[in-house]
């Protein structure tokens, strides 16, 4: 499993930064959305994967 940075675009909002774990770039933007309706965000338009990051500090 590898972390990936995934970037949230929001309507009403500031974007949101999310860090995932996930076989692939597919399967994290699966989680980032899975995370945002369990946290209830709904104003949510779009999710990007931004890169993987080799460790949980942020470095890319």
């Amino acid at each position: 499993m590898a972390y990936y940075k995934v970037k949230v675009l929001r309507c009403y909002n500031t974007p949101k930064i999310l860090v995932v774990t996930a076989k692939n770039s597919q399967q994290a933007v699966r989680v980032a959305a899975a995370d945002l309706r369990a946290e209830g965000v709904t104003d949510a338009r779009g999710i990007e994967v931004i890169g993987q990051v080799k460790n949980l500090r942020g470095d890319a």
